[in-house]
This record gives structure tokens, C-alpha cells and sequence, in this order.
């Protein structure tokens, strides 16, 4: 993933996630002061809803029918969503941009 800010240029890898709005997705360059949006990939958003999706199920699942191996499972496909998402990123989205300018809303001048 391409961590740099399109602003400025600088690495932003190992940004907090601490300092973002997390409800917009919205971050500030440190260096520059620039409005960032995170760009999401719309098969990260895939895979991360899958796995928690199947992980939750799987516990419900196991919760109702009080069993250990479905309870395992469903820890098993939270461990997959994780390691399918940093394959993801580690393969495919080698060059995607991480952040983007912040393109402002009609009516948020």
C-alpha cells in the first residue's frame, strides 16, 4: 500500500490511527497540514465484511447450539479474514493510494 501523502509526499506508514476521525475517514497530513481521506479498496471492504460477517455468524451459531468446534471456527474465519486482508495488501494493492485529497461536499465550504 502507498502510504504517502499526495499532498506533500511524505511517508505517512506509520500514522496513528488515533489521530483520524474515524467516522469519516478523514485524516490530517502531519507534515503538511493537508485534509486526507482514506481510500479504501473496494475488495478490502469485501474481504473484511465476509470474514467478520462469517466470524459473527459462526459465534452466534455456536453460542446457540453450545458448541466448542463451531466457537473454533468462527475464530478460525477471523483469523483467515485477517490473513486474506494483509495478503490483499501485500500482493494486489501494492500501489494503491492509502489517502487521497479531501474533496469537500457541496454545502461545506
Amino acid at each position: 500500500m502507498d502510504n504517502r501523502c499526495p499532498v506533500c509526499g511524505k511517508d505517512l506508514g506509520r500514522r496513528k490511527l488515533a489521530h483520524s476521525v474515524i467516522a469519516r475517514m478523514d485524516v490530517d497530513c502531519p507534515h503538511c497540514g493537508g485534509g486526507l481521506t482514506v481510500n479504501v479498496h473496494p475488495a478490502e471492504r469485501v474481504v473484511v465484511l465476509a470474514g467478520a460477517g462469517s466470524a459473527l455468524a459462526l459465534a452466534l451459531l455456536s453460542y446457540a447450539l453450545q458448541s466448542q468446534a463451531l466457537l473454533l471456527a468462527a475464530l478460525g474465519a477471523g483469523m483467515a479474514a485477517a490473513a486474506a486482508i494483509s495478503a490483499l495488501d501485500r500482493i494486489r494493492l501494492r500501489h494503491w493510494p492509502r489517502y487521497v485529497p479531501r474533496q469537500l461536499r457541496p454545502g461545506m465550504e
